[in-house]
C-alpha cells in the first residue's frame, strides 16, 4: 500500500520564538532587552531551557544556583509560531502533547484554549468555522466554542504561559490542602510535576513551556484518532486494539513483523463502521518476552493502517510491542498477605531502583541519556524501575529502553506526599491523564504495574491530615480508589493496579504495615542507622535509602572548589533534606569516625556509608527471600549536583553506592544477612536454573588471621535461596568471609565502633598502562585484611570522566586485586600516582 494525496500527514510544529509577556518586571534588564524581538525556542522545550541555550540564564544542573533563575517563575512568557494554510481542503489540527502548565492558546489573536494540566495532551483545530478545543486524551474534557479565524496565508499561533505560583497560592488560601511538612509551596493545588516546586533532593525551578512535542496534522480523508493497544501471553501471543477513526475510511489493516525486519507474522483486514473499531489478533509465531536474566526480549512492530476501498493507505501508525503475561499475586498466608509480581506465571523477585526525572527540565533528557541510565540499572543486576509519583509518566524513549533491556516498570501516577482535591474538574483532569498515559505507553511489555500515588495513603494516616481535614474530608482517596482504577478497568484492564505505595490491601490495616502490600522504610535514615535494617521485614520494600554526595568533580563544579569538610557551608545549598547534614554526620560518627575529616576524607566516608547501607538494606530484604518479593532502592538517578540518595549523579558518574548495588543486587548473590542466625549469610538464586557451587567459609580476625576455613557444597534451587554459616565461631573472630565462585560477602560480627581499625597496609601496588585500550590497570597485594578498598580515581583533578571497573573490595592478607581504570571518552590515561587514590574503610591506605 502506498500513500497518495488523500493521505493524512503529521509534522512537528517548529520555528517557535520566545517572548517576555506583560507583567514581567522580575526579569533582569539584560534579559528583557534580549527578548524584545524574541529568541528561537526549541519545542519540546521550556522557558528555562531556552534561556539557558541563549546564555540568558545559568544551568542549575551544573552550578546548583537555583536562586539565580527564580525570577523566571514570576514572569509571563509567550511562544509564537505560524502554520501555513495550504488551501488543499485538509482539516488541520495542532496536538500539544504536553503543556506546562497554565496557558492560553491563541490563533490569529483569538483565545481558543486554556490549559491547566501538564500531564495530558491538548488539541486545537485550525479551520474557518467555530470548533471545539479539548484535551486530546479523552472525550470528557471541557469544550469551548472558538471564534472563526481570519483568512490569510498562514495561521499565527501563540501560547501564553501564566505564572503558576499566584494561582497555587490563591487556591491554597481558599481551600488549604495538607502536604508533607518540609514542602512550603502548595504544589498539590495545580496539576504540575511536584518536584519542580523543590523536593528533598532537588531544586525549585517551577518550569513552564511546551515540554512535549507539538504536531500539525492535516487530515485529508481519514486519520487515526485515539489508539489503545495492549498485548498478552495467556494462551500464546495476542494483540488487542481499540481505535477511533476521524473522517471516512473503509477498513483498518493490522500487521505484525519482527523488530529489525522479517516477514509478517500476522496481517488482517478489519472492515470499519461508525469510526470505531475493536479487534483481537493472534500472533501464533511470536516468541514470548521475559524479564532480564529469565528469558529473552523479542519485540515486534505493529503497523496499523487506515485504507480506502482500493487499499490506498490514508493514515498509519506504529507501535513496538512484546508478548507476555503479567499479574499481581496478593494471597493470604500465615504472615499476612503476599505481594508478588508474576510474569508469564512465575514470581519475579524484583530488584531495582526508584527513578526520578533525570533533569529538572524533562524535555532535555535525550534518548541516549535515557538508555544510559536504564543500562546503569541493568548493569547492577536490576530488573525493575519504579517511576515515582512526584514526576511524570515517563517518556516513550524510557519504556522502549526498558522493553529492550527486559526491565519491568512500576509507574506511579503523578500524585505525591500531599492531599489533592476531588472536585468534578479534578476528576475530569485525572481521567484525561489516565487515558493519555495508557495511550502513550500502555502497549509496552515492560510496563508491569500502575500505582495511584506516592505516600498519600500513609500521609492521611500518620501526617496529621485527618486532624486537618476530618475523617470525611477530601484528600484524594476517591481518585486512587475509584477514579483511576475505573478508568484503567475500561482502558487497560489486564495490567495490575495498586492505589498507592506504601499500601496494604486489607481494610483496617495500616498502609505501611510490613505484613502485606508494600512498605517504605525511612526511620533508618531519619532517626536510626542502617544497621537497623537487620530487624526490618517487608512483603515488598519499595522505598528506603541513604544519602551520599555527588561525584567529586560534579561537587567541585557546583561549589567552585573542593569542599573543605562536611561542615563546608557551601554544601548546604545542595542538601535539600532538612536533617540531611545531621544524617550524614551521624553515619560517619557511628561507623568511620577514624577516617580523616577534611574534604576528601568526608567525601569518601559519606560515599562509603551509602554503600554499606545499600548492602545492609537490600541484603536484609533479599535474605527474606520467600516472604519478601522485592526491593527498590531510593534512588537511581539525580537531576542536579545534589547530596542525595542517588547512586548515579546528574553527570552519569557512579557513586560507590552503585558498586555496592552491583554486588548485592546481582541475580545470583551472597548477602551478609540471615533471618535465622547472627553468623550466617544467605545465598540467593533469582534465576530459573539450579545453582550448584562450592562455598568457602572463613572466620577471621580484624587483621585477617584465618581462624576457621571450611568448604560447603551448595545446591540452591531455581528462584530459591540457601544459608551458609561456619560450623562454629572461634574466639577472636570478628568476621565471616564467604566466597562462592567469583563472589564474596563478609558478615561482620562486631559493631564498627568496637573494631580497632588498624591502618590498611599493602604489600605492593603495580601500575600497568594499556596503550591499546587507553586503560590503566592498578594491581594491589594486601598485607593485612583490608575492608572496602576503593580506587577513587575521580578525586584526582586531571581524572574527570574516568570509570573504575570495581570498588569496595575486602582482601585478606596476601590476596591481590586489579582495578581497571578507563576514560569514557577513550583518551589514553597518563601514569598518575595511583597509590595516592586508594582508600579503604579501615583507614586511608596511604597518605595523600
Amino acid at each position: 500500500m502506498t500513500r497518495d494525496s488523500s493521505a493524512t500527514t503529521r509534522e512537528a510544529l517548529t520555528n517557535w520564538r520566545l517572548f517576555l509577556g506583560a507583567d514581567s518586571e522580575s526579569a533582569p534588564a539584560g534579559v528583557a532587552a534580549a527578548l524584545t524581538e524574541g529568541i528561537p525556542a526549541t519545542v519540546p522545550g521550556s522557558v528555562l531551557g531556552t534561556l539557558i541555550e541563549a546564555g540568558l540564564a545559568s544551568d542549575v544542573t551544573v552550578d546548583g544556583l537555583e536562586e539565580d533563575v527564580a525570577w523566571a517563575t514570576h514572569c509571563t512568557w509567550i511562544y509564537r509560531t505560524s502554520v501555513p494554510r495550504l488551501g488543499d481542503g485538509a482539516h488541520v489540527t495542532i496536538d500539544f502533547e504536553g503543556v506546562d502548565t497554565l496557558a492560553t492558546v491563541r490563533v490569529d489573536g483569538n483565545s481558543v484554549l486554556e490549559t491547566d494540566d501538564m500531564f495530558h495532551a491538548w488539541s486545537i483545530e485550525l479551520t474557518d468555522d467555530a470548533h471545539p478545543a479539548h484535551p486530546s486524551s479523552d472525550d470528557t474534557g471541557d469544550s469551548a466554542a472558538i471564534p472563526a479565524v481570519s483568512a490569510g496565508k498562514e495561521w499565527s499561533v501563540e501560547v501564553e504561559f501564566h505564572p503558576v505560583l499566584p494561582v497555587a497560592n490563591a487556591l491554597e488560601a481558599s481551600d488549604p490542602l495538607p502536604r508533607a511538612d518540609m514542602y512550603e509551596i502548595p504544589f498539590n493545588q495545580v496539576r504540575k510535576m511536584a518536584c519542580s516546586f523543590g523536593w528533598d533532593w532537588g531544586p525549585t525551578t517551577i518550569t513552564a513551556g511546551l515540554w512535549r512535542a507539538a504536531t500539525v496534522t492535516r487530515l485529508r480523508q481519514a486519520s487515526i484518532g485515539q489508539l489503545l493497544l495492549t498485548t498478552d501471553w495467556s494462551n500464546g501471543a495476542s494483540l488487542s486494539a481499540r481505535l477511533d477513526i476521524d473522517g471516512a475510511a473503509d477498513a483498518v489493516v493490522a500487521t505484525v513483523v519482527p523488530t529489525g525486519g522479517g516477514e509478517a507474522l500476522a496481517s488482517q483486514r478489519f472492515d470499519l463502521a461508525h469510526g470505531h473499531l475493536e479487534f483481537d489478533l493472534q500472533v501464533p509465531q511470536a516468541r514470548r518476552w521475559d524479564v532480564v536474566d529469565r528469558g529473552e526480549q523479542p519485540l515486534y512492530d505493529v503497523h496499523i493502517a487506515v485504507v480506502d476501498d482500493s487499499g490506498a493507505e490514508l493514515d498509519s501508525t506504529h507501535r513496538r510491542v512484546g508478548f507476555r503475561h503479567v499479574s499481581l499475586v496478593q494471597d493470604e498466608d500465615d504472615i499476612g498477605r503476599s505481594f508478588e509480581v508474576h510474569v508469564n506465571g512465575s514470581r519475579v523477585w524484583a530488584r531495582g531502583f526508584n527513578w526520578i526525572p533525570a533533569d529538572v527540565l524533562p524535555e532535555r533528557v535525550t534518548r541516549e541519556r535515557t538508555r544510559e541510565l536504564v543500562q546503569e540499572a541493568v548493569d547492577t543486576g536490576a530488573n525493575m524501575l519504579r517511576i515515582w509519583g512526584g514526576g511524570v509518566v515517563e517518556s516513550r524513549d524510557f519504556f522502549e529502553a526498558c522493553d529492550e533491556a527486559g526491565v519491568l516498570v512500576w509507574q506511579d501516577f503523578s500524585f505525591a506526599c500531599a492531599a489533592y482535591a476531588e472536585d468534578d474538574a479534578q476528576v475530569t483532569r485525572v481521567q484525561c491523564e489516565v487515558a493519555d498515559a495508557v495511550r502513550r505507553v500502555g502497549h509496552h511489555a515492560s510496563l508491569a504495574l500502575w500505582c495511584g500515588c506516592n505516600e498519600n495513603l500513609w500521609g492521611f494516616e500518620d501526617w496529621g491530615w485527618k486532624e486537618t481535614l476530618g475523617e470525611d474530608g477530601a484528600w484524594g482517596a476517591h481518585l486512587y480508589h475509584e477514579v483511576i482504577p475505573a478508568a484503567l478497568a475500561e482502558l487497560d484492564p489486564q495490567r495490575p493496579y495498586i492505589p498507592g505505595s506504601p499500601f496494604s490491601p486489607d481494610d483496617g490495616v495500616h498502609p505501611n504495615d510490613p505484613t502485606q502490600g508494600t512498605t517504605h522504610h525511612w526511620d533508618t535514615w531519619n532517626q536510626l542507622d542502617y544497621t537497623a535494617f537487620e530487624e526490618k521485614t517487608s512483603r515488598f520494600a519499595s522505598e528506603f535509602g541513604w544519602q551520599a554526595p555527588a561525584s567529586w568533580h560534579t561537587l567541585i563544579r557546583a561549589l567552585g572548589s573542593e569542599p573543605t569538610s562536611g561542615d563546608d557551608p557551601r554544601l548546604q545549598r545542595l542538601q535539600k533534606h532538612p536533617e540531611g547534614k545531621a544524617g550524614l554526620a551521624r553515619g560517619i560518627a557511628d561507623h568511620v569516625a577514624h577516617l580523616p575529616t577534611d574534604g576528601r576524607g568526608w567525601y569518601f566516608a559519606t560515599q562509603l556509608m551509602q554503600a554499606r547501607a545499600i548492602r545492609a538494606s537490600i541484603g536484609r530484604f533479599r535474605s527474606l527471600h520467600e516472604p519478601c518479593s522485592g526491593t527498590l532502592w531510593w534512588q537511581l538517578n539525580d537531576c542536579w549536583p545534589a547530596l542525595s540518595w542517588a547512586v548515579v549523579d546528574v553527570t552519569g558518574a557512579r557513586k560507590l553506592g552503585w558498586y555496592a548495588s552491583a554486588q548485592i543486587m546481582a541475580s545470583r548473590a551472597i548477602v551478609a544477612s540471615s533471618p535465622t542466625s547472627p553468623h550466617a549469610l544467605t545465598v540467593v538464586n533469582d534465576v530459573p536454573q539450579t545453582w550448584e557451587a562450592m562455598a568457602r567459609v572463613r572466620a577471621v580476625t580484624e587483621r585477617g588471621e584465618v581462624l576457621l576455613d571450611e568448604r560447603i557444597g551448595l545446591h540452591v534451587v531455581a528462584d530459591g535461596h540457601a544459608e551458609v554459616a561456619p560450623s562454629r565461631v572461634p574466639s577472636g573472630a570478628v568476621a565471616v568471609v564467604v566466597d562462592v565462585e567469583d563472589k564474596r560477602a563478609v558478615r561482620w560480627l562486631v559493631a564498627d565502633d568496637a573494631l580497632e581499625h588498624p591502618a590498611a597496609s599493602l604489600a605492593s601496588v603495580q601500575v600497568n598502562p594499556d596503550a591499546a585500550s587507553g586503560a590503566v590497570r592498578v594491581t594491589v597485594v594486601a598485607d593485612d585484611l583490608i575492608r572496602d578498598l576503593s580506587l577513587l580515581a575521580e578525586t584526582h583533578s586531571a581524572l574527570e570522566g574516568v570509570r573504575v571497573d570495581r570498588q569496595l573490595l575486602t582482601l585478606l592478607p596476601g590476596e591481590s586485586a586489579t582495578f581497571t581504570v578507563s576514560r569514557l571518552g577513550g583518551t589514553t590515561l597518563a601514569t598518575y600516582e595511583w597509590r595516592s587514590l586508594l582508600f579503604a574503610g579501615t583507614a586511608l591506605v596511604m597518605p595523600r
